[in-house]
């Protein structure tokens, strides 16, 4: 009997892992890294509870790290199989692989040099030499339709609108001459946002759907997105300050662009100097502008012959490649815009630029994303008057401005609208990819509004796909 193990996020929104069984052979849809609590980085470090040279086949939802970010850990562990993903979901992997990696090393450099880490001689969890084999592996699968993997199983994709390539994935496993479907909605975008199309419902009549719930419990806040932010860069500017946005390099970081070169244009704010401190943002909005099978129509007209062009290529454009260039940004002392990584400010060069500004209180740092339990993006969403940052504490004397709007991943009402559109319902739904109150309550409202089963997945349980 094909069945299904939660190899992350269940419980909690990262680490997405799981294995699919049937007719002796296994595959793994996602392979993502933890990241939050402590107790949730240390799973990265831990051996997969399935032996990587068992598993046959991988498949990719899109290229988010909580959802590839552990290719090079499974790769290092044995895995030999093919990992099938879209042609954007390849392209925005490997950038963000080498950039992971990257960032380890430096901040595994910098915890050494400062010792403020927890372990006396600490270690990445990968680095760059880890990633080119992983890469190796990687083979095309078509952005929407379907493939044959093997005689076990066979992939259909649909687009969920949360970044460039994001998919959901109907997966057909065979057993001798009986079928079972297994629905994987991937992480779920929003609909009426701007540059990708609306997340599209599989048509599917699936015997186990597993729904991602990061906002089961909530919906995003109304409001104008493009008002709320003019609003922002204008009153910081006007009091001579400068704005941080922690923001996820793929997806967050393009739509800000777009927004603000909006703006610009329509003289609603300051030509600011924006600084896009990640080589990775620009490699991955060159992405955006090469795969138009993603476009919305508004998007696809700003692009055309009568339109800007590059509807994301704001008036005062600086990238920093290197350390240097990063950290000469400090010296800026003008108003101005930073975008850097990492979203839920768990990492990367964002870290840096926050002990800089968030002391000053003319200073802003938009939170524009989830920002799950135990990262410092959370604690500066709850109010928190210090941040420890390289070994020091860091005052919080900055602005915090929250803006949900600019969320990728589908609110309440939105996750039912998703499943509204199912011409059936499911045997059996799991609710992943959620704190437990959000997955908790979102299995409630699947319950009272369409009376299907659902629970919410466990970490490490195993499941039958049908009964």
């Amino acid at each position: 009997m094909a069945k299904l193990t939660f190899l992350g996020a269940a419980g909690c929104v990262t680490g997405s892992k799981y294995l699919v069984e049937a007719a002796g052979k296994r595959l793994l849809v996602d392979c993502g890294i933890f990241q939050g609590s402590q107790e949730l980085q240390d799973r990265n470090y831990q051996p997969l509870p399935v032996d990587p040279k068992t598993i046959d086949y991988l498949v990719l939802t899109h290229a988010h790290l909580d959802h590839t970010g552990w290719l090079p850990v499974l790769v290092k562990s044995g895995y030999r199989g093919p990992i099938f993903a879209n042609p954007a979901t390849i392209e925005l992997t490997t950038i963000l692989l080498k950039d992971s990696a990257h960032l380890q090393q430096e901040d595994t450099l910098h915890a050494r040099i400062h010792k403020d880490s927890r372990h006396a001689n600490p270690e990445p969890l990968y680095t760059a030499e880890d990633v080119d084999p992983t890469l190796k592996q990687i083979k095309s699968m078509p952005r929407g339709g379907s493939l044959d993997i093997s005689s076990e199983f066979r992939v259909a994709s649909y687009d969920a609108g949360h970044i460039l390539g994001s998919s959901s994935l109907e997966l057909t496993l065979t057993e001798g001459n009986r079928k079972t479907v297994a629905l994987f909605s991937g992480d779920i975008g929003r609909y009426n946002q701007p540059i990708l199309k609306d997340p599209t419902t599989p048509p599917s009549k699936a015997d186990v759907l597993v729904c991602e719930s990061t906002y089961g419990n909530r919906e995003h806040p109304d409001g104008d997105p493009a008002e709320l932010l003019a609003q922002i860069v204008n009153r910081v500017a006007k009091r001579g300050g400068s704005i941080v946005i922690p923001s996820f390099a793929i997806g967050r970081t393009q739509t800000f662009m777009y927004y603000l070169r909006q703006l610009e244009d329509q003289q609603r704010i300051p030509r600011l100097p924006v600084y896009v401190d990640s080589p990775m943002a620009l490699s991955a909005t060159d992405l955006y502008l090469k795969h138009r099978e993603d476009h919305d129509l508004e998007y696809a007209r700003e692009e055309g012959s009568g339109g800007k062009g590059d509807p994301l290529n704001v008036h005062e454009f600086h990238l920093t490649r290197s350390v240097e260039e990063s950290k000469a940004i400090n010296n800026v002392k003008t108003p101005c815009i930073i975008i850097s990584a990492s979203g839920m400010v768990s990492g990367g060069r964002v870290l840096h630029h926050l002990v800089r500004r968030l002391p000053d209180a003319r200073n802003a740092v938009i939170l524009a994303g989830f920002q799950a339990e135990g990262t410092r993006g959370r604690a500066l969403q709850e109010g928190a008057k210090s941040l420890s940052l390289y070994g020091q504490v860091v005052p919080v004397c900055a602005e915090i401005a929250e803006m949900g709007q600019f969320s990728a991943h589908a609110g309440k009402s939105e996750l039912l609208r998703w499943l509204t559109a199912l011409p059936a319902p499911p045997k059996q739904t799991y609710l992943t990819h959620g704190e437990p109150v959000a997955a908790q309550a979102l299995q409630a409202a699947i319950s009272q509004k369409f009376q299907w089963r659902a629970a919410v997945a466990r970490y490490l349980d195993t499941v039958p796909v049908s009964e």
